[in-house]
């Protein structure tokens, strides 16, 4: 389903309502069931408060759906930035599912503060998730993709998609 091309706003909290969206479709069976695919785009936007470390709106949107869907959701949540590159990384993107909440604490990863100091692409790459394409000569809009799996499917999504 495509959601929307028009997605604006604070990448971090656009990234929790689009990952709150993972949770209906888990829980309730809407608007899709799942097996299924929840595709946006559009240019979100990062407020810098204080300083900036590194990373971009998509790390940030990624780390934000990951907040929403660690241990909730049976969900992968990606995006990435149609050029290559997002904000002033290497990283086009980033991706994260129910469990990288939980690998982030076993690897001493503060989402939250990553958040608080726009750092997401070093939490991120940190964890092995960060999308690298380089440079793609176009710049389009960014692609949020999100995919649902029934529950109890965590261990054979993990196998088949590499997560």
């Amino acid at each position: 389903m495509i959601l929307s091309t028009m997605l604006e706003g604070e990448s971090k909290e656009l990234g929790r309502t689009f990952a709150s969206i993972a949770g209906e479709i888990v829980r309730n069976g809407r608007p899709l069931k799942p097996p299924c695919a929840v595709i946006g785009g559009g240019e979100t936007t990062v407020k810098i408060s204080g300083w900036s470390e590194h990373g971009g709106p998509n790390q940030e949107f990624v780390l934000g759906a990951a907040l929403e869907i660690g241990g909730n959701s049976n969900a992968l949540v990606a995006a990435i930035d149609s050029d290559g590159t997002d904000g002033p990384t290497q990283a086009a993107g980033g991706i994260a599912d129910q469990k990288t909440t939980a690998r982030a604490r076993v690897e001493g990863v503060d989402l939250f503060a990553s958040l608080g100091h726009h750092d997401a692409g070093t939490a991120l790459d940190k964890l092995g998730d960060c999308i690298v394409t380089g440079a793609t000569g176009t710049n389009v809009n960014d692609l949020k993709l999100m995919l649902v799996f029934p529950q109890g499917e965590n261990d054979q999504r993990g196998k088949e998609y590499g997560v």
